[in-house]
C-alpha cells in the first residue's frame, strides 16, 4: 500500500471535519446576526405576596430554529469523522471486512481496553492518547464535554440540539436608591423555557439610570453536560479532536505500512 492510498482512505473523514467546520462558522454567524437585532428587553413584573418590583431581562422572540439545525449539523459531522478514521485504520493495517468499526468512545481506560480488543494491537496506543472518556475520581484523563458531545451525536433519540440564550456578563446601570425599603442585584440565571433572567429586586422607589450592557452566547443544553458550554466553542473543540484523532491515526498508519 503506498502513501497515497493511505492519505486517500482518510479522506472521507477528513472532508466530513470541513463539513463540520462550515456549519460552525455558518452557525457563529446567525446567531452573532440574530444578537444584534432588537431582541430583548427590560420588563419590571410585581410580586403579589411580598410586593416586590422584579425586573428581568428577556429575549422577545425565540431563537431561530436554524441555530439548533446548524449545530446538530456540526455535531454529527464531527462525530462521522471519528468513525470514519478509525474504519480507515482498520482497513488500512488489517485489511476490508464486513463488520462495522466505530471510534471507541468509552467509560474509563479498562472500558477503553475492552473495546479496543478487536481492533490491531498496533493501533491501541495512538487510540488511548486521545482518552476518549469522561473524566473521572477513579482514573486519569478524559474529557466530560468531548465525551459528553459524542453521546449526544450517538443518541439516536435526540432530532436536534437545544440552544439557549446565557448571559456570558452584564454591567449595571447607575443606580439611587433613595426612598427604597430594599433592593438586591442577582447574578443572572437564564430561564430556558421562558427565555428570561431575574436582574434585580426590591420594594420602594429607586432610580434606576442607564441602560443595562449586555453580552449573549448560544450555549449547547443537554443534561450530560454539568455546566452550560458555548456552542459555537465546544462544536470547534469536538471537530478539532476529530481533526487530531485523524492525524494521529494517519500518521501511524503511514509508519505501519512503511515497516
Amino acid at each position: 500500500m503506498t502513501k497515497d492510498t493511505v492519505i486517500a482512505e482518510f479522506e472521507p473523514s477528513k472532508e466530513s471535519v470541513r463539513w463540520a467546520q462550515t456549519a460552525i462558522q455558518e452557525l457563529d454567524r446567525e446567531a452573532a446576526a440574530f444578537f444584534k437585532s432588537d431582541v430583548t428587553e427590560i420588563i419590571t413584573q410585581i410580586d403579589a405576596q411580598s410586593n416586590e418590583h422584579i425586573q428581568k431581562v428577556r429575549l422577545k422572540q425565540k431563537l431561530p430554529s436554524g441555530l439548533a439545525r446548524k449545530a446538530t449539523e456540526a455535531l454529527t459531522n464531527s462525530r462521522h469523522a471519528f468513525d470514519q478514521a478509525a474504519f480507515a485504520a482498520r482497513n488500512i493495517v488489517s485489511g476490508r471486512g464486513n463488520d462495522s468499526v466505530y471510534y471507541p468512545w468509552a467509560r474509563s481506560p479498562i472500558d477503553l481496553s475492552h473495546r479496543l480488543k478487536n481492533m490491531d494491537q498496533r493501533l491501541w496506543t495512538t487510540f488511548q492518547l486521545h482518552e476518549p472518556y469522561p473524566r473521572s475520581d477513579a482514573h486519569v484523563g478524559g474529557n466530560d464535554v468531548i465525551r459528553a458531545l459524542a453521546r449526544l451525536a450517538n443518541d439516536k433519540h435526540t432530532v436536534g440540539l437545544g440552544v439557549n440564550g446565557h448571559i456570558r456578563s452584564m454591567g449595571h446601570p447607575p443606580i439611587v436608591t433613595r426612598q427604597t425599603q430594599f433592593i438586591g442585584i442577582r447574578t443572572p440565571k437564564w430561564d430556558p423555557d421562558k427565555n428570561e433572567a431575574e436582574l434585580m429586586r426590591w420594594i420602594g422607589n429607586p432610580k434606576i439610570g442607564c441602560d443595562y450592557q449586555f453580552a449573549f452566547e448560544i450555549v449547547l443544553k443537554d443534561a450530560g453536560l454539568a455546566h452550560p458550554v458555548n456552542a459555537v466553542a465546544g462544536l470547534i473543540d469536538f471537530s478539532a479532536k476529530a481533526n487530531t484523532v485523524i492525524e494521529t491515526l494517519q500518521a501511524r498508519c503511514l509508519e505501519i505500512v512503511a515497516a
